[in-house]
């Protein structure tokens, strides 16, 4: 009996000692040095009127308890891109993005406490999850997280609140051990077949929130150079200003698509931007496209840079404003925001009035809508 008492007691203390442990460890890392060198003048935005519109559409019709849907119109099916009311790393991401642009934290705390309910077990963050909350992937995408790490890092700088700091340090350690490589960011961690993978895709490089990261760190600075190195090398040409879709560092060679994914292309061109590396061939081009045929076709052969499509991106009109606010151009912002605001539905009677969408089909994408928010925000995403 009193051995039995005793091993308890031994029990008890050793418990006592490890949540101590566990505490300081939680307490200490909440309390490393916030990112100083951000140089931000925090200001409210109030919502312009397309983008209250907007935005008043996605609480109400393109949001559940569990997040931002993909898609307004129901699917249950489970394919390999998320389709209905399934929710994206993504989406989150971007809500978070543009709430603390905007000083909105009522709005970020609500999509905060959702992404808190998407990390996996390895602490990086699944890409999708279903429209319960349940888990559909033991994956991330690495440009999800540097983006809700971006945001984090904002809240924390805006606000003061310490949970965004602790929050965005286990994130970054996270992407640090599972997302990066010898040779530079890599697309996604596979928490099920526990592997990295071997590539990355061009417009995932976030050289701004790198940039950001390696002033605690040289391991990022290090990834800054080489994702910069990549992108550069990926470079079509000055008459051709596009860029290679992927790069493998196994092989060390790039993607041989023929066609370039205009998104994609309009991505790689944001994260240029934000660190003032816009190509001015690319900006040109950009310019060309508008004042002569008026679109941006979502497609484009890489040998000729013609069209490859007739269809049309909301999107890819409001990634290009925000390139335009990076790089001080009111030409090109005003040339895209006019063209994106021709896809906004401004029919009250409408079951998708203020959304950017197709108002006879009712297809509506999240990443389209808050694409425009930030582009009506007019703040760009790096400041």
């Amino acid at each position: 009996m009193l051995r039995t008492n005793h091993t308890r007691q031994i029990t008890a203390v050793i418990t006592i000692i490890v949540l101590c442990l566990i505490s300081y460890s939680y307490y200490t890392l909440c309390l490393k040095k916030p990112y100083k060198d951000l140089d931000i003048k925090w200001k409210k935005l109030p919502a312009q009127p397309e983008e209250a519109l907007c935005l008043n559409f996605i609480k109400a019709s393109l949001s559940g308890k569990t997040g931002i849907f993909t898609n307004f119109l129901y699917d249950d099916k489970i394919n390999e891109t998320a389709t209905g009311h399934q929710i994206l790393s993504e989406s989150e991401g971007l809500i978070m993005l543009y709430a603390v642009l905007g000083g909105n934290k009522d709005l970020f705390d609500e999509h905060f406490n959702i992404v808190r309910g998407m990390v996996l077990d390895n602490g990086v963050i699944a890409w999708r999850i279903g429209a319960k909350g349940e888990m559909l992937t033991k994956s991330s995408a690495s440009i999800d997280d540097l983006r809700i790490i971006r945001a984090l890092i904002y809240a924390d700088d805006r606000w003061g609140d310490r949970k965004y700091n602790c929050f965005a340090n286990k994130l970054v350690r996270r992407a640090k051990k599972y997302e990066l490589a010898k040779d530079g960011l890599v697309d996604f961690y596979d928490g099920e077949s526990k592997i990295k993978a071997d590539t990355i895709t061009i417009s995932y490089i976030d050289l701004y929130t790198m940039k950001i990261l390696a002033q605690k760190d040289d391991t990022w600075e290090n990834a800054f150079k080489k994702g910069l190195n990549i992108i550069n090398n990926a470079f079509v040409s000055e008459n051709v200003p596009f860029f290679r879709k992927s790069y493998n560092y196994k092989t060390k060679s790039y993607s041989t698509e023929n066609k370039i994914n205009m998104i994609d292309y309009l991505n790689t061109l944001l994260h240029l931007s934000e660190v003032d590396l816009c190509p001015q061939a690319a900006v040109k081009w950009l310019k060309s496209q508008m004042k002569t045929g008026n679109a941006l076709f979502n497609e484009y052969y890489i040998s000729s840079a013609m069209p490859a499509s007739s269809l049309e991106s909301p999107a890819s009109y409001a990634i290009a404003c925000r390139i335009a606010v990076n790089i001080e151009d009111e030409e090109l912002y005003k040339l895209m925001k006019e063209k994106l605001l021709m896809f906004q539905v401004t029919d009250a009677s409408s079951p998708i009035y203020g959304a950017f969408g197709d108002s006879k089909t009712l297809e509506v994408y999240s990443f389209d809508n808050l694409q425009a928010l930030l582009a009506l925000q007019g703040v760009g995403g790096a400041k």
